[in-house]
C-alpha cells in the first residue's frame, strides 16, 4: 500500500458537502477524526464517502471494500493536484493490510478534486456579489443592537456573512467578536450563530473550530434587491421555479419560506396573505420527509 501511494504522492497529474478559515498544516487532527469516524462505521455497508473541500486541498475519507478506512489529503491548484498525507484505520476486525487500487483511487481523487474547483469558484462568485452589498450587510447587522427588533431571515444572512467574513480572515474568536460589535453576550451570539446554521445561512461548522461559509441562500438575503421567498410565492412561483430562477437547491427554497415565518420571540407566524402550497409542493415535501 504504501509503495502505490507514495507513487501517487509524488504524481501530479494536469487536469482539464467548501470551506475556509483553515490551513493545509493544521488539517492532521481533522483527517484523524474523520477516518475514524467512517472507519467506526464499519459494520454498515452503506457508509458514504466522507469529504471536506477548503481553499487548496480537500480530505477524503473512503472505506475499500477490504475493511479498512482511507483518508487522503489532496492539496489541488486550478491545473495539477497531489496526494500530501495519507492515512489507514482498520475497520472492524481485520488480519491483512488493504490492497490500494491506486488507478481507481486516481480517479475518485480526479474527480473529487474538480467538486472542490467548482465549489471554490462558486465561493469566488460570492464574495464578488457580496462585495457589492457591503453597506446593505452592515446595515442590517447593526440592527442586532437592538434587541427587541424582530429577525428575519435579512438579519441573520447579514450576521452569517460577517460571522464568514471572521472565519476568512482565520479569527478564532469570530463568535466574540461579532459579540462585541453589537454589544451582546457572547453565549447570545452563540446561539444566534447557530439559528443562522439553522435557517441554512451557514455551512455546519467543525466541532472544536470556529468554522463555517456562507451558503447560496445567504448570499441571496444579503443582496437588498432580493425580494423574499413569500413575496415570490405569492407571485406565483413554485418552490422549483424560485430554486431554477435563482441557481439554489429546491430544498433551500422550502427553509427560506419557512424561516420567513420565524422571529425570535414570536415563533412561526401565518401571514393573512401567505399562498397555498400547490399539490406539487405537498407531494415534494412528503417525499422529503420519508
Amino acid at each position: 500500500m504504501d509503495a502505490k501511494l507514495s507513487t501517487m504522492n509524488r504524481r501530479e497529474l494536469t487536469m482539464n458537502d467548501y470551506s475556509e478559515g483553515m490551513k493545509p498544516e493544521d488539517a492532521s487532527p481533522v483527517l484523524r477524526k474523520l477516518t475514524e469516524d467512517v472507519a467506526l462505521a464499519w459494520h454498515d455497508s452503506q457508509t458514504p464517502p466522507q469529504e471536506r473541500f477548503y481553499e487548496d486541498f480537500a480530505l477524503l475519507i473512503r472505506r475499500p471494500k477490504d475493511g479498512w478506512a482511507i483518508g487522503l489529503r489532496v492539496d489541488f491548484t486550478t491545473e495539477s493536484w497531489s496526494i500530501a498525507e495519507v492515512l489507514a484505520l482498520p475497520a472492524g476486525q481485520v488480519q491483512t493490510l488493504p490492497n490500494v487500487d491506486s488507478d481507481e483511487v486516481r480517479s475518485y481523487v480526479e474527480t473529487a478534486v474538480d467538486r472542490a474547483r467548482g465549489r471554490r469558484r462558486v465561493a469566488e462568485e460570492q464574495l464578488a456579489k457580496l462585495a457589492t452589498n457591503t453597506a446593505f450587510i452592515e446595515q442590517r447587522f447593526e440592527t442586532w443592537r437592538d434587541k427587541t427588533a424582530p429577525r428575519t431571515n435579512v438579519e441573520y444572512a447579514a450576521l452569517a456573512a460577517k460571522y464568514a467574513e471572521q472565519i476568512r480572515l482565520g479569527n478564532s474568536r469570530a463568535t466574540a467578536t461579532l459579540a462585541a460589535l453589537v454589544e451582546m453576550s457572547p453565549s447570545v451570539m452563540a446561539q444566534r450563530i447557530k439559528e443562522a446554521r439553522r435557517r441554512f445561512l451557514l455551512t455546519p461548522g467543525e466541532q472544536g473550530r470556529a468554522s463555517g461559509a456562507l451558503t447560496p441562500l445567504a448570499v441571496l438575503y444579503t443582496d437588498p434587491q432580493f425580494p423574499g421567498m413569500r413575496r415570490l410565492r405569492a407571485a406565483g412561483m413554485t418552490q422549483r421555479g424560485i430554486a431554477d430562477k435563482y441557481g439554489i437547491e429546491e430544498r433551500l427554497v422550502w427553509a427560506a419560506l419557512m424561516g420567513e415565518g420565524y422571529s425570535d420571540d414570536e415563533g412561526f407566524m401565518r401571514q393573512e396573505r401567505e399562498p397555498a402550497l400547490t399539490a406539487e409542493d405537498v407531494m415534494r415535501n412528503l417525499r422529503r420527509k420519508r
